[in-house]
């Protein structure tokens, strides 16, 4: 292996976890540990792949996962069993 290589190798570990990083703080401050190393290692899977054209999009998937409501999701589904019982 070159040293041109292996500097890619190490530049997409880095930026990986740099973005990473991103949901692995949110996800622990929020409490879905989860969902922090899952984003964490997916991010660095992706910075791998594609670089940072894959590895923010992944980013910003897990950021949404953290911080979307479940409550809302609860109350979209408790609607529509109410919705069918009247039908």
């Amino acid at each position: 292996m070159n040293s041109y290589m292996l500097g890619v190798i190490i530049g997409a570990i880095a930026t990986g976890a740099v973005v990473g990083a991103v949901p692995a703080i949110a996800g622990a401050v929020k409490g879905k540990i989860g969902l922090a190393i899952g984003g964490f290692f997916a991010c660095l899977a992706a910075s791998l792949l594609l670089g940072m054209i894959l590895s923010i999009p992944v980013c910003a998937v897990f950021m949404y996962l953290i911080f979307r409501d479940p409550k809302s999701d609860e109350q979209g589904l408790t609607d529509n069993q109410e919705q069918e019982k009247e039908q």
